[in-house]
């Protein structure tokens, strides 16, 4: 994977970069970062301005923001490279944990390459498809783990559910792993299926009772404490009660995920990956492309130039003002 296009990055190369990144910032910054991006793509910023605006949350990563400058300059070229890079930037997290799984990089580029990244004609069916050829060629022990990290994506996404609450349900199934794959496709039932609450815990159930029969309790209370319903009652302010304990709950648990949010985060120290920085570096060159990158540099810079000049407007204004009124 490490031959770069003639005319863009691979989404293998794209992923280096924002895993780099990803582990350059605090939790927080990466969000607001994604977040910026997002809000870009939306407003189809122009790609000077673009780059303007997410240059910032490189000031902890001065390292990666030439080769940011460079996709950008690429992007404008291409107008199919920058929802690839949208594509593997909202990925990355999920990219980040398969890789870790895989230890292999002959395995990872494998799974870049099922993704179909880099082919925006590729049907969803195509990819799953390509995904599933790839699953079936890894060993057991790896494919579950990989399967196990898909359904604890799909069932965040879909239901919300935090990594807490994702390991206590594994740890209630005694750390069996198709189990817990198993039952979380199963809850999810009620979002894509529409199949009502009860039917799911029946199917949960049956397959609970298949294969842990004795943690069927601790699976029952955690099944309630995921759809608490409110119970008809005479007495209102008993009903508000048991809702302010649900609240509560519920706030401690967001807390609870928060702590640990920051212990994963802060002070952690991230040793590059000699195959990353491979990856990373790869990039074609050549005067023509020479020519694109000085001109998008050069745009930047007029960006940032008419926004110093709006600044510097301003607090020229703001000073005017403030002697007007000195002087009445």
């Amino acid at each position: 994977m490490s031959e770069a296009s003639a005319t863009k990055p691979t989404p293998y190369n794209q992923f280096c970069f924002f895993k780099s990144l990803s582990y350059s910032l605090f939790e927080y910054d990466w969000l607001n970062m994604v977040e910026s991006w997002q809000a870009m793509v939306a407003v189809n910023a122009p790609i000077p301005e673009f780059s303007y605006n997410i240059t910032p949350f490189f000031a902890n990563a001065p390292r990666l923001l030439p080769v940011f400058h460079r996709y950008m300059a690429l992007a404008e070229q291409d107008e199919e490279l920058l929802p690839t890079l949208t594509t593997v930037l909202m990925s990355t997290p999920l990219l980040i944990k398969v890789q870790y799984i895989l230890q292999s990089n002959e395995l990872f580029s494998q799974y870049m390459v099922a993704l179909k990244l880099d082919n925006p004609s590729a049907s969803h069916t195509q990819v799953m498809q390509s995904l599933q050829t790839f699953l079936a060629s890894l060993p057991e022990n790896k494919r579950l783990q990989v399967e196990k990290v898909f359904a604890e994506e799909e069932a965040s996404d879909s239901m919300g559910l935090s990594p807490a609450k994702l390991n206590t349900a594994l740890q209630l199934l005694h750390a069996d792993t198709q189990l817990y794959i198993d039952i979380l496709s199963t809850l999810q039932l009620n979002q894509t299926q529409n199949l009502p609450w009860d039917d799911v815990v029946g199917k949960i159930k049956a397959l609970v009772m298949a294969k842990k029969p004795q943690a069927w309790p601790g699976v029952d209370q955690f099944l309630q404490s995921l759809h608490w319903v409110p119970q008809v009652s005479d007495s209102t302010a008993a009903g508000a009660n048991t809702s302010s304990s649900a609240v509560a709950a519920e706030d401690l648990d967001a807390e609870n995920d928060d702590d640990e949010i920051v212990q994963m985060v802060e002070g952690v120290d991230y040793y590059t990956d000699e195959n990353d920085e491979k990856e990373l570096g790869s990039f074609p060159e050549g005067e023509e492309y020479d020519q694109c990158f000085a001109s998008f540099l050069q745009d930047v810079q007029e960006i940032q130039a008419a926004h110093n000049f709006a600044d510097d407007f301003g607090k020229m204004a703001v000073a005017d003002s403030r002697h007007a009124v000195e002087s009445c």
